[in-house]
């Protein structure tokens, strides 16, 4: 009898995207514990030996229709709600953080686009420092305690805005998975 090892989807993606669009002889290692804390799995370069140490987050997906209020405040169709893990972050466990958000498509029209595109995704990469950045500028709540969300939300997945829990939304567009690719390269090479 063979035994039975599971991976999340959002780490099981995420690899594989990588493996396909890092070209420069990587391996993926994942710990053989799904306890194991800290880092969800990691990428060696193996002519150079070098590696870095991935973090997945994953989050829950809500639809929504936009529209715009009195204020002509923006609410978008798409929202991934992320756990906001500030109060658990420990320093120099991962080199780089992955956020995963997977959505369902929707048309109005026919209510799913396509069965082979019902479902997409949203990948964001931050290094170390970036991530932190960002936990750390989450608002507090009325009652001075730290949100324990933070919302990620878009019409197209191309640009995307942190929403909830930010003072106003804020593009972070720039560190969808595809822009942050080339950095992740070199630090391989």
């Amino acid at each position: 009898m063979d035994a039975i090892f599971t991976l999340p989807y959002s780490e099981y993606e995420v690899i594989n995207i990588l493996k396909k669009k890092l070209k420069n002889g990587c391996s993926f290692y994942i710990p053989t514990s799904r306890q194991q804390k800290g880092i969800d799995f990691i990428i060696h370069n193996n002519k150079s030996n070098k590696h870095l140490r991935i973090q997945v987050k994953s989050s829950r997906a809500y639809v929504d229709e936009p529209r715009e209020n009195k204020e002509n405040k923006i609410f978008y169709k798409y929202h991934l709600w992320f756990n906001n893990f500030v109060d658990r972050y420990e320093s120099e466990n991962a080199d780089y953080y992955v956020l995963f958000g997977l959505y369902p498509e929707y048309t109005s029209s026919k209510n799913i686009k396509s069965k082979r595109a019902f479902w997409k995704s949203v990948i964001f990469c931050f290094s170390e420092r970036e991530m932190f950045d960002l936990l750390k500028s989450i608002k507090k709540t009325r009652n001075n305690k730290i949100d324990r969300f933070f919302d990620v939300s878009f019409d197209d997945p191309r640009q995307v805005f942190g929403s909830r829990g930010f003072n106003g939304d804020i593009d972070l567009s720039q560190f969808l998975l595809d822009k942050k690719l080339s950095e992740i390269s070199k630090k391989l090479d």
